[in-house]
């Protein structure tokens, strides 16, 4: 796969460069400030933020957390990627290894559009006869600095390389629900190869407190690509989830980063299933739905001797009984 010239245009390098110095002049900062006597924590749990659970020994995600713990909604979201030469694999066959970020913008289960080193998969030049991924393109991340999605490409050092993914929330379409954030090996396919790792999902309005982080200890064996954290939208806020879900795909083939995704889209289909029973029983509680009887309508009165039964159950057993539809 070809990463020149074309994937250039529809990346901003000035994206990777403006988190890189922000983060150096809060390091300064820090050591300015610093308490001589005053113990090294781990930047997660020193922040004032209200911190995610990291997932726990079993792979089991952890809990969701909300965005807005620090009083402001999430506007804009930066995947910040950072990675040294795995040893002795600094170059696989003439070329160097990758560490390749990518975002994946769902609708429900519906994989909107995928942005990597490429930019947007839906704006890449010759991506309809070759996807890498199910993406519907039914909407678009955009090409060039403008877009809703934007990856700055990779700026690459002796030792490693860098990049980062910006998300402009207010710019993603209305039925957009969840933006996955993973990474893969290139040519390795395997992350613990790699020296170091730093991935931080941050708050482009505060980038010095990661939303969401992965490091080289947090990486299965022999694992090709991790899904990071998503963002995932309710109602007008966006909350974040850490995931770490280990996976066997690179970003020549989404396949099996798609087939991680959907256990956790799931939930939007049972919503659809139940979504009609749900609002029958709040027009029921308010007296707004009563049953109407007609005659020579045999599945309408079978329809009715389910709903009625489970409409007169208490309501913490109604709950019960449809979580399970």
């Amino acid at each position: 796969m070809d990463r020149g010239a074309e994937a250039q245009a529809a990346t901003d390098p000035s994206l990777a460069q403006t988190v890189v110095e922000e983060a150096c002049e809060d390091a300064k900062s820090a050591e300015v400030t610093a308490a001589p006597e005053a113990d090294v924590v781990d930047e997660v749990d020193a922040s004032p933020r209200k911190r995610l659970r990291s997932s726990r020994s079993d792979g089991t995600p952890a809990a969701w957390g909300v965005a807005e713990a620090v009083g402001r909604p999430l506007s804009e979201a930066l995947l910040s990627v950072g990675w040294t030469f795995p040893a002795d694999h600094a170059v696989s066959q003439g070329q160097p290894d990758y560490l390749d970020g990518s975002c994946l913008i769902y609708a429900e289960e519906r994989l909107l559009d995928v942005v990597d080193f490429r930019g947007a998969h839906s704006a890449a030049v010759g991506c309809h006869s070759q996807k890498a991924s199910s993406a519907t393109y039914e909407w678009s991340a955009g090409r060039g600095k403008g877009a809703g999605v934007l990856h700055s490409g990779d700026v690459m050092s002796a030792e490693g390389g860098t990049h980062v993914i910006r998300v402009r929330l207010a710019d993603l379409p209305a039925c957009a629900t969840d933006c996955f954030f993973a990474i893969s090996a290139y040519n390795c396919r395997n992350l613990s190869l790699f020296r170091s790792l730093n991935v931080r999902l941050l708050d482009a309005d505060c980038p010095t407190q990661p939303l969401a982080k992965l490091s080289i200890q947090d990486v299965p064996p022999r694992a090709s690509a991790v899904i990071v954290c998503s963002l995932g939208r309710r109602f007008d806020s966006w909350t974040v989830r850490c995931l770490h879900r280990a996976c066997d795909a690179t970003v020549r083939d989404y396949t099996p980063m798609e087939a991680a995704v959907n256990p956790f889209q799931e939930g939007h289909v049972r919503w659809r299933r139940r979504r009609p029973l749900m609002l029958v029983a709040s027009l029921w509680q308010a007296g707004r739905a009563l049953p109407i009887e007609r005659e020579g309508e045999d599945a309408c009165e079978e329809a009715c001797d389910l709903i009625m039964p489970l409409l007169k159950l208490p309501a913490i057993l109604f709950q019960c009984v449809v979580q399970f539809i």
